[in-house]
């Protein structure tokens, strides 16, 4: 498929609407640069925490999650105004496709545990979720940019 671009009368060129790689992937990575940290940060503090004595921290990960996914998908949506939300699924997508793919092979070879079923269908209940948050941060880009 061609890609053409439209002349218009200022003597502008522009791009026709298609899919644009780059604001997906700037997307992601500010999803990974804001919600990985936090969760980097949980797990090397508590990750001897005893089962049942738990400490609290553990619930800033969830809460990193979904904010770093929101603003991946703000961020793929604000670059891309015509297409926003394609573009912040896209966004969370990329950035969860990535971290699944670490998780599954460290768990595989460096855990030596096995990847059940049930692992999967929690991973695409999480896929989800993650990428509903990304939608948001993409609505809400469109909602800022007309002035809503």
């Amino acid at each position: 498929m061609a890609v053409e671009t439209v002349k218009e009368e200022d003597g502008a060129r522009t791009a026709p609407p298609g899919f644009d790689w780059r604001a997906a992937g700037e997307g992601a990575l500010w999803t990974l640069a804001v919600a990985l940290p936090p969760v980097a940060l949980v797990l090397a503090l508590k990750s001897g925490d005893l089962v049942g004595e738990e400490s609290n921290l553990w619930l800033l990960t969830p809460v990193a999650l979904l904010v770093g996914f929101g603003v991946g998908g703000f961020a793929a949506g604000r670059r891309r105004p015509d297409m926003p939300l394609l573009h912040a699924a896209a966004a969370g997508a990329l950035a969860f496709g990535s971290v699944v793919v670490v998780a599954v092979a460290r768990r595989l070879v460096d855990a030596g545990d096995e990847v059940t079923g049930g692992y999967f269908v929690r991973l695409l209940l999480l896929a989800q979720i993650c990428v509903s948050c990304s939608l948001l941060g993409g609505y809400l880009a469109v909602r800022r940019a007309l002035g809503r």
